[in-house]
């Protein structure tokens, strides 16, 4: 469905503000506009950007389980949705310490 969107070179990530994007710090969740999605070149998940309505960017990662998806793989980042998308993002503290995405709805 939206696979041709993702970008998948190094030249893709020439023009991209992608610095700007974080991780989550904080167990929770956030609502915003999927703007980007990257095959990461060096590790196996998909890297997505979101821009909140308060103006935070955040970066989750959707690895390969059976699919690029959150944790509950109710959608796929790879073939299930289209940029400018709006999503609520749940996402927990990992006991390595690092954030997993658990879930995303998307919002109409």
């Amino acid at each position: 469905m939206s696979r041709s969107e993702i970008i998948t070179g190094v030249e893709g990530f020439r023009d991209l503000p992608l610095g700007q994007y974080q991780f989550p710090s904080e167990e929770g969740y956030f609502i915003g506009t999927l703007v980007y999605r990257a095959w990461h070149p060096k590790q196996r998940c998909l890297m997505c950007f979101f821009d909140t309505d308060n103006g935070e960017h955040f970066k989750p990662y959707a690895w390969w389980d059976k699919d690029y998806a959150p944790k509950d793989h109710a959608v796929s980042f790879t073939d299930d949705v289209v940029s400018d998308s709006r999503w609520k993002c749940e996402y927990t503290l990992a006991p390595k310490g690092s954030m997993t995405w658990l879930s995303a709805q998307q919002v109409l």
